[in-house]
């Protein structure tokens, strides 16, 4: 009965998950934290002694230690940048807030077992990574009057970014002490940056920061589907635990649609953007300008480019040890090569500034390479988890993680630092096999002051050099420099159902004995004291009491030695 309403949870459980918006990310690709309110909790040292759904996302082999269980849980990353720029001509500006957009990172998992195979544990949930969505002002205020934001040619906004996973597994323990575990998350992405780009030619324009030449574009990544696969090992040794997981790297690519805004100089009064790819190529453009000026589109102003996002392999190795009876200590390594990022490619598919200079020059948008030059992030975890008299577990955590950038190539756009992060969080049960969980922690991303920036100003129409090319050093419009300070508290709740729940056998135990002590004690004192003793009393006095009839001088002892013969035997039984 209880694996029957079980699996109808779990259906159901699937079925909001459909309906659910998935959560967002970061459209470089980068995780700001891990995941999971009882996994952070602890740190995110969460390997080894992965025993929930959890494990579909850190170690797939901690399934087999899962059993049948649902898991509802919510995180959310308060995270907030302050970035001063200095511009390409030494000026420092005005400071800038940025923050995330307050979404939960959501997960919605369930662990299964069926009688017919003990030796594995099935898994499926829904994911996200935990990402920041950032979003910028588009102008500040100066002496009261409304200027250009000044990280404006690094993000806007990056609302309406979706990235999530649908993931599938299973773990198969082969002997009581090992588990090995596979799983595959198919990943759903789909990318929104609003950002500025300079049209600024360098001719009809002189100055590359130039306001009334910035040219604001939207681009949206279609929605794309890719495969990732998670494999994983526990071993317990008694007192002590090993897991080992990989996450497979895995690239979001696809056409993505962009919206561009021609600059307000009067050079581009009456330009606008379209595209001469396909059965454009044929379409002039007074027949665009006839249904702009008539109030409406042109199919062929819609344009589009090829995008690809690169995400990282993840190595995960944890050890736990039971230091002391209910108290579990991890420590875990973690390593992500977001290396493979170098830059993120748009290739726009034959875009167009049309009727510029009054109808007498055209731009074409050329390919724009936003340079990444990510690295890899290694982070060490400490965290531990204390169990009190089966209803409450307290825990805490933290790590240390190295940045994905240099200085070098930090921007407002892909904001990270090196980071120390700590955590606690408690869980009660508030009913047999039902867990509430909860957690705070806060990251701190020590500050940066950036003054040897190399990512430079995008420009379609004058497209930057490569960071190498000599001539680049004729060409200072740099985005970067500054000082960037960000703040990341954190903090999730939870809901864990163990639906094959068992009450812990201290609470079961003292009462047993009580039963039996009662009980046995009373059997053994009737039959001997009560029953046979009395039976033989009837028969035993005449016989203690002839032998002494001939000598009657004795009478008065006689009377007496009965009596101690009567107790002689009653004690003989017992």
């Amino acid at each position: 009965m209880k694996r029957t309403s079980f699996l109808s949870a779990l259906a159901l459980m699937l079925g909001l998950a459909t309906a659910l918006p998935p959560s967002t990310a970061h459209a470089g690709g980068f995780y700001l934290l891990d995941r999971g309110t009882r996994a952070m909790g602890r740190g995110g040292a969460f390997v080894a002694g992965a025993d929930d759904p959890q494990s579909l996302w850190y170690n797939p082999a901690g399934l087999g230690w899962s059993g049948n269980q649902l898991l509802i849980d919510g995180t959310m990353t308060v995270f907030g940048v302050d970035y001063q720029r200095v511009d390409s001509g030494g000026n420092t500006l005005p400071a800038v807030h940025g923050n995330s957009a307050p979404l939960p990172i959501p997960t919605l998992a369930g662990s299964f077992r069926f009688d017919a195979v003990p030796q594995l544990t099935f898994g499926v949930g829904v994911f996200a990574p935990n990402a920041a969505l950032m979003q910028y002002p588009s102008s500040v205020s100066v002496g009261g009057v409304p200027q250009p934001a000044p990280q404006r040619y690094s993000l806007l906004s990056m609302d309406g970014s979706i990235i999530a996973s649908l993931a599938a597994g299973v773990a198969w323990r082969p002997i009581d002490e090992l588990s090995i575990g596979i799983g595959v998350h198919v990943v759903y992405g789909s990318f929104a940056a609003r950002t500025t780009m300079s049209a600024c030619d360098g001719v009809t324009c002189a100055f590359p920061e130039d306001a009334d030449y910035d040219a604001i574009a939207q681009l949206t990544l279609n929605p794309a589907f890719t495969a990732v696969a998670t494999l994983g090992a526990t071993y317990d040794a008694g007192p002590v635990r090993f897991g080992l997981s990989v996450m497979t790297p895995y690239a979001l690519s696809g056409t993505a649609q962009i919206q561009v805004r021609p600059p307000s100089a009067a050079a581009f009064n009456g330009a606008f953007v379209r595209t001469r790819e396909g059965s454009c190529s044929g379409v002039t453009d007074q027949e665009i300008q006839s249904a702009i000026a008539a109030g409406g589109t042109h199919p062929c102003q819609s344009t589009r480019a090829d995008l690809n996002l690169d995400f990282p392999w993840v190595v995960r190795f944890g050890v736990q040890l039971e230091a002391i009876e209910n108290l579990n200590l991890e420590a875990t390594v973690v390593w992500e090569t977001w290396s493979l990022e170098q830059q993120v490619s748009v290739g726009p598919r034959n875009v167009w500034f049309a009727n510029a200079l009054g109808g007498a020059l055209d731009y074409q948008v050329g390919p724009l390479s936003i340079p990444r030059n990510m690295r890899d992030t290694v982070s060490v975890r400490l965290g531990g988890e204390y169990t009190i008299d089966h209803w409450i577990q307290i825990r805490a955590g933290g790590y240390f993680e190295t940045g994905a950038f240099t200085d070098q190539w930090l921007q407002a756009l892909t904001i990270d630092s090196d980071k120390l992060v700590v955590s606690g969080g408690l869980s009660m049960r508030v009913d047999a096999g039902l867990w509430l969980d909860a957690m705070v922690g806060y990251a701190h991303l020590f500050p940066h002051n950036v003054t040897n920036s190399s990512v430079p100003q995008p420009n379609p129409i004058r497209p930057p050099l490569s960071p190498s090319d000599p001539r680049m050093a004729g060409d200072p419009t740099f985005i970067g420099n500054g000082t960037y300070t960000m703040t990341a508290p954190f903090f999730g709740v939870g809901l864990r159902w163990i639906t094959d729940y068992q009450a812990p056998s201290s609470a079961t135990t003292p009462e047993e004995p009580e039963e039996t002590t009662e009980t046995t004690p009373v059997t053994t004192d009737v039959a001997p004291v009560e029953v046979a003793p009395i039976a033989p009393e009837p028969v035993a006095p005449p016989e203690e009491v002839a032998p002494p009839e001939p000598e009657p001088e004795t009478t008065p002892a006689e009377t007496t030695r009965p009596r101690r013969g009567r107790t002689t035997r009653r004690r003989r039984p017992r």
